[in-house]
């Protein structure tokens, strides 16, 4: 998936994604890697114990995961938006 200008990241997570693809995603829509990124240039930190963006990236999932702004699928690590309404109060 391409991230695209304006795009939301509910558009971007719409879908089941592994979590190196979902961190990797929440990284461009961040700004964190540029829109022309490869996911195969940087998979290394997703992989690869001991990189600290790659955790940060996977750890912002699994706290909006805790806060039911995304669901978990734990058997398979991957994340997707969650399309119910959230109760944010």
């Amino acid at each position: 998936m391409k991230v695209e200008d304006g795009m939301e990241l509910k558009e971007i997570l719409a879908d089941w994604r592994d979590y190196d693809d979902a961190a990797f995603l929440l990284g461009v829509f961040l700004g964190v890697f540029p829109r022309d990124q490869k996911f195969s240039q940087v998979k290394r930190m997703f992989w690869t114990a001991g990189y600290p963006l790659g955790d940060m990236l996977v750890d912002i999932l699994d706290r909006m995961a805790e806060a039911g702004v995304l669901l978990k699928d734990e058997d398979d690590a991957r994340y997707k938006w969650n399309p119910a309404p959230i109760d944010l109060s």
